[in-house]
Formats: C-alpha cells, sequence, structure tokens
C-alpha cells in the first residue's frame, strides 16, 4: 500500500520543521538548560506541525544520546518512541476520548513512574473536543503533576478552552507556513522521490493550501499520481479546478478595459468547464489584492509568494489601473464572496458582480462615482470637442463644439405619479426585506433589483424598466415564481398590491407609458454649467455624419 508523502515525510527532528523557528528555538533552550515545563499548549490552523513537533519533543527531552538537543532516532528509547512501543509516551486523540472517565483513567495513570524513559509524556490532541466535565478532572492534575509528567495539549480552536486550563500551560502559536516555505520543502521532497515539477506548479498548490503543509503535501500526492511522477503547472490547475494564471490575468484586464461582453464570455467558458464559481472569485480576489500591492509596495518578495515572472506581469498591469478602481472592484468582489455561502444560484450572482466590476455605472458605491467622473473628463478631453473662432457683428466668439456619440444609458425624464414616488422612496427596504429574507434565499433577486433604469406605474401595473444590457436580468426575473415573490414582498413592505411587469427600455415605445424618451448627456450638461449657451452648439452624431 502507497504510504502518504506527508506520512512518509513526517519530521522526525527539529530541524525538518518548517515555519516554525520560534518554537523549535524556545522549546531547544528549554531542553539544553534543563527548564522544561510541565504543561504546553500547541495551538494553530491544521498541518502547521504541531503533532509533529510535539512527538519529537517527547523524543528530545527522554533521548539517551541527544545532540544539540536533537533526538538522535537511534538509541533505544528513540526507536521504542517511534515504534510506539513504550508507554510511556502517549498520544490521546480527545474528539474520541473526551469523556470524565477517559480523563479519570489518564489521571490514575499518571501516578505510576516511566517504566523506560526519563518523562512520561501525554500528548492530548484536539484537545479543545474535551467535555467540560473532563476539563474539570483534568484540571488539577494539570496543575500540580509528577515531577516526570509533561502534558502537550495540541488545539486548532484555543478559544474553546477553558481560561482555567490555558493558565496552567506554556502557549504556542504556530503559525501557517508561508508559500516561500512550502514551495521548497515539496521541491526537495520531489528531488528525493525523482520527481519532476514545474515551480509554477508547486507555487499554486501551496496557495492553495491555506497556510498547511499537510494539505499542500496531500495534494502533491494527488497531483504525482495525476501526472505519472511529473507535475505540470496545466494538471495542477486541472486538479484543483482554479484559473489558469494566463486566463486570470486576461479576465482581470477585460475588467479594467471595462469590457463587459469579453468579461461575462471568460466568466461563461469557465463555467462550461465545470470550474468552481467560488474558485474563481476567491482567484479574483487575490489578483486584483496583488494589483493593488503592487501599485502602493515596491518590497513584495513576502506580501506576493508568486514566481518572479508573475510579478513582473502583475507590476505591468498594475500600471493601467488606479488604486480608486482596485479599492472598488476589491470591495465588490468581497461582497460576493460573503453572499455566495448562502446563494442558490452562484453563476447569476458572479455574473452581476463581473457586470458591476466591469461598468461603473452599475455600481452606487463612491469609487465608482469617482471612476464614473473620471470617464467624463476623458470625454471631454478627448478629440471629439472642438473649439472654433467665429465673427458675429465684428466680435470674435469662441465657440465650443461637442461632436457626440449615442450614449449607451438613458435617464428618463417624466413628471413622477405618487404611486412612482412611492416606489421609489420604499425601494431600498424593499430589497433590504429580500436581502433579510433567509428562509427563501434569494440575493440574486436582491442583486438584480439593484440595476434597474427606472420604474412607472400604469393600470395598476408596476414597470420596472432595465437598460441595455440587461436581457438576462429580465429573464431570470420574469419567472412567474420571482415575480409573484416580488410582488408579495412589495405587498408586505408598502402595503399595496402591484402586477409586476419587467420590461427593457427598448421596449418603452411599445407599452401605453407616459414617457419622455429625451436622452441627457451628461458631459452637456456639465458644460452648459460652466459655458455660456450663446456659444455653447451640441452636435448629435447623425449631424455629424450628415
Amino acid at each position: 500500500m502507497h504510504k502518504a508523502l506527508y506520512r512518509s515525510y513526517r519530521p522526525q527532528n527539529f530541524e525538518d520543521v518548517v515555519g516554525q523557528e520560534h518554537i523549535v528555538r524556545t522549546l531547544k533552550n528549554q531542553i539544553e538548560n534543563n527548564n522544561v515545563g510541565h504543561a504546553y499548549l500547541f495551538s494553530g490552523t491544521r498541518g502547521t506541525g504541531k503533532t509533529s513537533t510535539a512527538k519529537i519533543f517527547a523524543r528530545a527531552v527522554n533521548c539517551e544520546n541527544s545532540v544539540d538537543q536533537e533526538p538522535c532516532n537511534e538509541c533505544e528509547v528513540c526507536r521504542d518512541i517511534l515504534n510506539d512501543n513504550v508507554m510511556d509516551v502517549v498520544e490521546i486523540d480527545a474528539a474520541s476520548n473526551n469523556s470524565v472517565d477517559d480523563i479519570r483513567e489518564l489521571r490514575e495513570n499518571v501516578k505510576y513512574s516511566p517504566a523506560k524513559a526519563k518523562y512520561k509524556v501525554y500528548i492530548i490532541d484536539e484537545v479543545h473536543m474535551l467535555s467540560q466535565g473532563a476539563f474539570n478532572a483534568l484540571l488539577k492534575t494539570l496543575e500540580e503533576p509528577p515531577s516526570y509528567v509533561i502534558f502537550i495539549l495540541a488545539t486548532t480552536e484555543p478559544h474553546k478552552i477553558p481560561a482555567t486550563i490555558l493558565s496552567r500551560c506554556q502557549r504556542f502559536d504556530f503559525k501557517r507556513v508561508t508559500v516561500k516555505d512550502m514551495t521548497a520543502r515539496m521541491k526537495k521532497i520531489c528531488n528525493e522521490e525523482n520527481i519532476e515539477a514545474e515551480e509554477k506548479a508547486l507555487n499554486l498548490i501551496a496557495r492553495n493550501s491555506q497556510g498547511a503543509l499537510r494539505d499542500a503535501l496531500s495534494i502533491l500526492d494527488q497531483c504525482i499520481s495525476f501526472s505519472d511522477n511529473k507535475i505540470e503547472y496545466k494538471d495542477a490547475v486541472e486538479l484543483l479546478g482554479t484559473v489558469n494564471i494566463e486566463q486570470l490575468f486576461e479576465m482581470a484586464q477585460s475588467i479594467i478595459d471595462q469590457d463587459t461582453k469579453k468579461s461575462l464570455q471568460i466568466l461563461n467558458e469557465f463555467v462550461i468547464w465545470g470550474k468552481d464559481i467560488r474558485n474563481l472569485i476567491n482567484d479574483l480576489i487575490d489578483h486584483f489584492r496583488n494589483l493593488m500591492v503592487c501599485k502602493v509596495s515596491t518590497e513584495l518578495d513576502e506580501i506576493i509568494s508568486l514566481p518572479e515572472e508573475t510579478i513582473k506581469q502583475l507590476k505591468e498591469q498594475s500600471k493601467i489601473v488606479d488604486t480608486n478602481d482596485l479599492i472598488r472592484i476589491l470591495n465588490i468582489l468581497s461582497e460576493t464572496q460573503d453572499n455566495m455561502k448562502s446563494s442558490s444560484n452562484p453563476r447569476v450572482l458572479a455574473e452581476v458582480t463581473i457586470m458591476k466590476t466591469a461598468q461603473p455605472m452599475f455600481d452606487e458605491s463612491k469609487e465608482a462615482l469617482i471612476k464614473r467622473i473620471e470617464n467624463l473628463e476623458k470625454t471631454i478631453e478627448s478629440g471629439n470637442i472642438k473649439i472654433n473662432t467665429t465673427k458675429e457683428n465684428n466680435t470674435s466668439i469662441d465657440e465650443i463644439v461637442i461632436e457626440k456619440e449615442e450614449l449607451e444609458e438613458v435617464v428618463y425624464e417624466n413628471v413622477k405619479s405618487e404611486d412612482v414616488k412611492l416606489i421609489e422612496s420604499s425601494w431600498q427596504k424593499i430589497r433590504q426585506n429580500i436581502k433579510d429574507d433567509k428562509e427563501n434565499k434569494q440575493m440574486p433577486v436582491y442583486f438584480l433589483l439593484g440595476d434597474i433604469s427606472g420604474f412607472n406605474v400604469y393600470n395598476n401595473n408596476l414597470y420596472i424598466i432595465y437598460g441595455h444590457g440587461f436581457e438576462f436580468a429580465k429573464k431570470r426575473l420574469s419567472d412567474p415564481d420571482t415575480i409573484s415573490y416580488i410582488e408579495k414582498i412589495i405587498r408586505e413592505t408598502i402595503n399595496r398590491s402591484f402586477s409586476i411587469k419587467i420590461i427593457l427600455e427598448s421596449e418603452v415605445k411599445d407599452i401605453e407609458l407616459e414617457i419622455k424618451n429625451d436622452k441627457i448627456d451628461q458631459g452637456e450638461e456639465l458644460l452648459k454649467s460652466i459655458v455660456n449657451e450663446d456659444i455653447l452648439e451640441i452636435k448629435d452624431n447623425e449631424e455629424k455624419q450628415d
């Protein structure tokens, strides 16, 4: 039977423990100075070396031929501990031995002196799983154990341990292992196993292990089996279900370029390949976070644990996006990451998110408003604005001529009825009630109803109007069950009954609505506020072509 890598390469001495130098140094100093404590608490996330360090420490304090406070692993005591042939080192799984009776049995055994070793060492793994009664039973023994007993408590959740227990232990917090250290460890193992591995693939495995070296070695084991002793980046991507780095850069570029169509196409391809959308959102967050770090820092080695080639690409891409835009995108993605946990339709939520990131006009945040103003300024500063000098009545007049393109966004001006005003003033509350409805879990509906263009009420029909490009929103919300749900929420919120109809702005002319279909150019309004209208001439695109 194949032996898992994390078992085959379990650290056998302090030198092999990865990323916990602060703990190793302290323990070795205590052994050297004969200052070993009676109770230790090893806490930290899974796979960071807590149990391995406890076993090494148990051998080191009992080793007959210790060199530099390291266990020799050759003497009789060390071999017996390694082979579990000695009763003086006991490992207890508190997840399955958590009763008062189990701890009482331990207390009885503590009374007896070691049979072969210098110290009796009790390693209690997942100690937070002990019952309250078991903790109480352990308390007195932990406070005043015999001089030959050492307790090592290991846990991933120290906050669940009573303060009375914590105060009686020396606490050591194990850090998450860095991507750099994990990559180096995996590279060493691959060399020993005669396995060819791309550094980019090892880096990807390390980043997906979230600081747990054991998880990294488990994934490495899978990759070795998957790729027949040769680990390539593309194979690691396929096995992990993550996004290829090139695709990630392409997606980020389309968002930065505000190319909504391309962004949604990439998302669609990702779904077709059967990838997890949650992974895409997580990877996008990491990517834009790295871009932000590149914008504000030059010391990237410790902040961004990626190959040098990838960091160079990040630096180049970060030059074409401003910090406010990065903050805006990260805020949207982070909110989506939270909402994904309860979403019944992650794909729709992801599509709405991509549209918001790629089009600031769909986002109501301060950063999005700044971006829209910047886009307006760029339009004004572009070559489509000309200043001509003419003479009228022998007077020179500077005439500003704007040649403007058709805007995608259409704003309707109409005399609002009382019903429309009621809906507008209550809309945020209506959406909030949908968001708070934990029973029906309609988060996609909540998000889609935040991107509407306007409302109108006619013959007790409430028309919810969407702008160009929101065909998918109309299709999603026009489902009869969804319509009934929205009508119900509106009725409960404002005590009024409406029949809901979802339409696009292009369909307004096909229904009997008194809507004035005038388009307002924001750049035109801005110029009117600062330039005398007597010298302002505005040419539509159609006029220009004539």
